[in-house]
């Protein structure tokens, strides 16, 4: 009879949280949504709504001075390489380095390094740069500027040069989320928002 105490402590520490995490598994709703920028305007200047909703640019490619580059059905990095690659660049080069190796477990994501001249080799950048899952794209500052223009409610250029930004766009061609390249937490930021994108694209592929 003494047991019986015992077996339902058992229950309670055991069965009982195993059952709540099932039901999570089986019912909640995924709610890590990450927001939308770049609105789509239209042509009177204001933000076209549809349906009491803001619409959002969407791009399969991205144009560029010296052409077209696709970029559909990727989740896709963007950055930008100066020609002069300074102690701040090969930092945010070692953090894009953190975010290929999550290739490993993401596989339609990729890096695209917009850069002035052809990229020449240099034992301070990663090997895996100008590879598969790290393309080099030329492109003249102004492209990188226009491209990679943060959102109005995020213009702290000053603070946040251009050789630092980075640009998060989803495999739908949605633009998710602009980054300090530099900034380790907003790096741990970007690596978490990719994979919550990449449990997105897993969940609407099983439906």
């Amino acid at each position: 009879m003494k047991n019986f105490p015992k077996a339902g402590l058992l229950i309670v520490t055991l069965v009982i949280p195993a059952l709540i995490f099932v039901l999570l598994r089986l019912f909640a709703t995924n709610h890590y949504d990450l927001p939308y920028f770049n609105p789509e305007i239209g042509n009177d200047g204001k933000v076209v709504i549809a349906n009491g909703d803001t619409v959002f640019r969407k791009q399969s490619e991205v144009q560029l001075s010296s052409g077209s580059y696709d970029i559909a059905n990727q989740i896709t990095v963007i950055s930008f390489l100066p020609k002069i690659c300074a102690d701040s660049c090969k930092l945010v080069l070692s953090n894009l380095k953190r975010i290929f190796d999550m290739r490993s477990e993401t596989n339609n994501l990729t890096i695209k390094t917009l850069t002035e001249d052809s990229l020449a080799t240099s034992s301070t950048y990663p090997i895996e740069l100008g590879k598969e899952g790290w393309e080099t794209w030329k492109a003249s500052v102004m492209d990188a500027e226009r491209l990679l223009a943060l959102p109005s409610s995020q213009d702290t250029s000053e603070l946040y040069p251009i050789e630092s930004r980075l640009m998060l766009i989803d495999s739908r061609g949605y633009t998710r989320g602009y980054y300090n390249g530099m900034d380790p937490e907003e790096i741990d930021r970007l690596m978490a928002e990719i994979k919550i994108l990449n449990y997105e694209n897993k969940a609407s592929a099983d439906k």
